[in-house]
This record gives structure tokens, sequence and C-alpha cells, in this order.
């Protein structure tokens, strides 16, 4: 047996052991804490830090001073490195002509970083991110600016690889002068290979990195490690369809170009005039066009644009009377004939009939619709937003070739095309007509043209018959198609980007 003094004995060491431990676990408990708090104090001075160092670096890189300090301040148990091969940014123009894709630019982004366990937080692309096990999150915005239909896009490169730990200081200098990506000036090489886009556009000149943006779309890609940061970046302060690669790293957003603004050249027959994010409602503000008169005869010719786009189809046609084509600027007797044009519209998805609007007492000599001379051949002039070229509601002038058959697509009305109401929010509608009214070119354009989606093809023919591709002499022929683009919407019009390359040297 245990006697009353052994017990008393066992009972204290027992105790002691008890406190001990309890002390240990107490210790090792409030040890692991303390670490956590300093490593999170550590994280969150490395995120002060760095946000200064993006605000001086951006002061160097885009030029306003050759150098700036900053005191990124001590670490404890984390690490500063730069590496000026972390990390890419590409940008392409995808389908910009006849299926082909440029790449625009395309380098190392390079990075500042600083690690602690499984926490970093870096400077890239001119941002702070912080990735840790639970994702990535942004500190501050990197230098990607989208406004409206305009891509501002300086490109800030760290050039320089070195590392330090405890007390560091940054020095960042501008390594080399700002260079300009996009746009660049007529007959600049920024490539070493001759001309930007190389490419001969049919009026013979050098297509370059210029302004508007036209045709397909341009995308921006970042591999990266912080990629997933990038990504909702770019969902929250775009417009435009974001996505992420796991696999590679990468986040890309795509935007779409606004299309043919501005000046044309005339399609071949049946071909198009690419519209890409033209605006809603009555967005079109100058449309004309000059169609010159080639090889064969110009007699008898009409000559339209049309768009087909699912239920609805649209065409406007002008047609030069028979016996004035040929001799019109060689002998003719200009201002004693007439023009006809038509405006058609239809819309499968409602009961209504075509709609026709006609003018067959066009003088060919002056105004919005006429023929013209260049040299010794007969010209088309057409402004299809003009105010003073009108047309009466009901009926049609027009031969029957036309690009589309308007008799087979008014078979399917239920009733006629009269009266009809137009019904945006512009030019003074909502507005309904009744045979015999009367309205300009410039109301029928803008209204018919904003029925239509966002992005379709303006098409042109001509003819009579198979006989029109050899009677345009297309080379020779072209227009001026002006649209306002929304806001908000994920379109470019604009792109300005420039490379701006720093060293950072740790201390």
């Amino acid at each position: 047996m245990i006697d009353r003094a052994q017990a008393s004995n066992i009972g204290l060491v027992l105790l002691l052991v008890l406190t001990v431990a309890g002390a240990g676990v107490v210790v090792a408990i409030g040890s692991s804490a303390y670490d956590d708090v300093q490593r999170q104090t550590s994280v969150d001075r490395a995120e002060h830090a760095m946000t200064l160092l993006d605000a001086r670096t951006a002061i160097v890189g885009l030029g306003e001073s050759g150098t700036q300090t900053v005191d990124l301040g001590r670490t404890t148990d984390g690490d500063y490195a730069t590496d000026a091969d972390s990390g890419w940014l590409r940008i392409t123009h995808t389908n910009y002509t006849a299926g082909r894709t440029e790449t625009i630019y395309n380098a190392s982004l390079g990075s500042v970083t600083y690690r602690t366990g499984d926490t970093t937080v870096a400077y890239q692309g001119g941002g702070v991110w912080r990735r840790e096990a639970g994702g990535t999150a942004m500190v501050s915005p990197p230098e990607f600016h989208y406004r409206g239909t305009t891509l501002t896009l300086p490109v800030v490169r760290v050039r320089s690889t070195d590392a330090a730990s405890g007390a560091t200081t940054a020095l960042v200098r501008r390594d080399g002068d700002l260079s300009r990506v996009y746009p660049v000036e007529a007959g600049a090489d920024v490539d070493g290979v001759g001309a930007p886009y190389d490419v001969e556009d049919p009026d013979g000149s050098i297509r370059q990195y210029d302004n508007p943006v036209r045709n397909g779309t341009v995308s921006v890609t970042v591999h990266s490690e912080y990629y997933r940061g990038w990504a909702e970046y770019f969902r929250t302060r775009t417009t435009g369809t974001v996505s992420v690669d796991d696999a590679n790293r990468t986040a890309t957003v795509v935007l779409e170009t606004t299309g043919q603004v501005g000046a044309f050249t005339l399609p071949e027959k049946d071909e198009g005039v690419a519209v890409r994010g033209i605006g809603d409602d009555h967005s079109v503000t100058e449309f004309r066009a000059s169609i010159e008169k080639g090889r064969g005869t110009f007699n008898n010719l009409w000559a339209s644009f049309y768009v087909e786009e699912g239920d609805k189809a649209y065409e406007a046609v002008v047609e030069v009377p028979n016996g004035i084509g040929n001799n019109y600027c060689d002998g003719g007797t200009p201002g004693s004939e007439t023009l006809t044009m038509d405006v058609y519209y239809h819309d499968a998805g409602t009961a209504e009939g075509v709609h026709r609007w006609t003018n067959d007492s066009i003088p060919s000599d002056s105004g919005a619709v006429q023929l013209a001379c260049d040299g010794g051949d007969t010209v088309i002039e057409v402004d299809f937003t003009s105010t003073s070229q009108t047309f009466t509601y009901g009926g049609s002038n027009v031969g029957d070739d036309t690009a589309i058959d308007w008799d087979a697509r008014n078979a399917s009305a239920t009733r006629s095309a009269d009266p009809t109401t137009f019904d945006h929010a512009d030019d003074g509608e909502p507005t309904t007509y009744d045979g015999g009214d009367v309205q300009n070119a410039r109301i029928l354009t803008r209204h018919y043209v904003a029925e239509f989606g966002s992005d379709f093809d303006l098409r042109v023919s001509h003819g009579p018959g198979n006989r029109g591709t050899s009677q345009i002499a297309t080379s020779a022929s072209g227009g001026v198609l002006r649209y306002d683009t929304p806001a908000g919407e994920s379109f470019i019009t604009y792109l300005h980007v420039t490379e701006n390359n720093v060293t950072v040297e740790l201390n």
C-alpha cells in the first residue's frame, strides 16, 4: 500500500508535470499565434511598400523622373527579389483583314516580389498583386485603362534581376526611352522587318499601326503567377470577353473592333462593308457613296447597298435610266434626265408587308443623288444621309432586278405596309406614315439601319444581271460610313500602347 506521505508526494509530482506540460502548450500556441501575427504584419507592411513602389515606378516608367528611391522596410522572415523574365503580355489583332492575325506586342513583364511562407506580394505590369493559398487578389490596379472604346496600355516592364532581405531599399531607374508601339507614324519600322502590318490595301497604300482600329478583335493576354487577379481586373474594369487558362496560367480579354468607320473602297459585288459595334437607335451620322463606270455599258444600271440579317432585310437602290449612262460625260446633255431611287425594308417576323419608298424624278445633274463625271467616266454619287433628298411612302419604281426579291418577301405578309410606325426615340420618332407621306433620306437610313443589331455586313450589288461586275470600277469607287458606337460595350476604336522599361536595384 502507498502510505499517505507517498500519495502526497506523487500528487505533487503529477501536478508539477501537468503544470509544465500546460505551460509548454500555452507557449507553443502563443508562439505560433505570435508568428502568425508577425507574418501578417510583415505582409501588410510589404503591401504598403509595394503600393508605394508602384506609384514611384509609374513616375519613372512614364517619363516624369529618371530615378526614384523607395524604402521597402525591414523584412523578418521574407525576402525581396526582382525577376526580368517573370510573366509576359501579348496583344493581338485577329482577323484585321482577310483572316490574318497580327501580333502587335509580345514581351516579358518582369516583377518585384516579396515572399514569406506561402504568401507573395508582387509588383507586376504596373499593379500590385497578393497571392496565397486562397487565391490571388489585386492590391492596386495595373497600368491598363479602358474608357468607352479607347484602350490605353503603357506596358511597364522590370528589366533587372536582384534579391535582398532585411532592411531593403529599391532604386528605380528608367531603362531607355519610352517606345511607342501603337499607333506609330506611317513608314515607321517597329519590328525590324519592314512596314508594320505590311499589307497593301486596295488603293495601293500600306496599312500601318494606326487608329481607328478596324475589323476583327483585339485581345490582351497576360501570362503570370497572378493571372487570376488579372482576369478579375479585366472583368470588373472592362466590358470585354474574359477567359482564363489554368494550365497555361493566362488571362485574356477580347474587345470587338467597331468595323469600318470612315472611308472605304467599294467591295466586289455581293461582298460587304463590315459594320461592327454600331450604337443603338439612330447611330449613322454619315453615309455617302461614289460608284464609277468601268467597262461595258452604264445604260439601265442599278446599284444598291443592302442588309439581310435573320428575318430582316433592307435595300437602298439607285437606277440610271436607259439611254443616258454611256455618253453622259461625253457628248450627253447633263441635267435633262432624271434618276430613280427606292428604299425597301421588311421584317418577316411581323405581319407587316414590305416598306417601299420611292422617287422617280431625281435630277441627274445636282443634289444628294446625281450623276457626275470623272474624266470621261460617269459616276453615281449618293448621299444616303441627306435631308434634302426625299421619298414617298407606298410605292416603288426601280425595275425588278434588285439584290433582294422584294415581291417574294411580301408574299408572306398578312397585310400591306400601309400605314407603318417608326418607333425609335430619335429624330422625332415615334411617327406613323400613310401612303403618300414623304420623308428624307437621312431619316430613312438612320431608322432602317437601327433595326439591325450591332454587327452586320452592308453589302453592295449592281446590275442588270451578271453584267454588273464588268460595269463598275470597284477600285475607283467607294464611300464614307460613320456611326456612333455604344458606351459601355465590349468594343475598341482607339488603341494606345507604349513600352516603358525600368530597372529596380535592391539594396
